[in-house]
């Protein structure tokens, strides 16, 4: 900072990033990941009220407090989401999926093997997978078979569920709330724009 009591988007940019390195340290992956420079300068831009290329105190309160309530937003989306509802929906989502898969091949189990409905599926599923491809295939199947333990099997469709919401779903969650602060600051200035009006008229 040049200590002129104002701020430029260069500057906004390079404290932004210096406060999200500590705040990343305490709050995890959600901090960690900071405002793109183009988001932050949209900020700037919608928020600079007087349009003079420069944040005044006021207006960089403004701007910190818009950028900062989404950062909080973010983490509490993504620690509330990470560790309350994605373990929920997984286990949700595989209770179902086995429930009806035993419901509609109850006719087809068989009574000598100690596979529940969600690994016979995988058992299906890669057994389909090796009739369409190579027979040296087969050999690295029979050795894949034999040296993955029935626990990792088991553990197998939460953990990919797990990882489809946490990398598909929670992303998608996140550019929301980045969405929302943005509509917030324009209603912010909007705002502040009708209030200079009614002085003014």
């Amino acid at each position: 900072m040049d200590k002129s009591g104002t701020v430029t988007p260069e500057e906004l940019y390079a404290g932004l990033l210096l406060i999200h390195l500590d705040l990343s340290v305490y709050a995890g992956a959600a901090a960690c990941r900071p405002a793109s420079k183009k988001y932050v300068a949209k900020i700037f831009k919608v928020l600079d009220v007087n349009h003079s290329g420069q944040l005044t105190k006021e207006e960089f309160g403004e701007v910190m407090k818009t950028l900062y309530s989404q950062v909080f937003m973010r983490i509490v989306l993504q620690w509330s989401y990470t560790l309350m509802l994605v373990p929920v929906i997984s286990t949700c989502v595989i209770k179902y999926i086995v429930m009806l898969y035993s419901m509609l091949h109850e006719s087809t189990k068989n009574g000598d093997d100690d596979l529940d409905p969600m690994q016979r599926l995988l058992c299906k599923l890669w057994a389909a997978f090796l009739y369409v491809t190579p027979q040296w295939i087969d050999k690295i199947n029979g050795m894949v078979w034999n040296a993955v333990p029935k626990e990792v099997l088991k553990h197998m469709p939460f953990t990919i569920l797990t990882f489809a919401q946490t990398s598909i779903a929670l992303p998608y969650l996140l550019d929301i709330v980045e969405d929302y602060f943005m509509q917030e600051a324009e209603i912010k200035v909007v705002k502040y724009e009708r209030g200079l009006k009614l002085k003014e008229g």
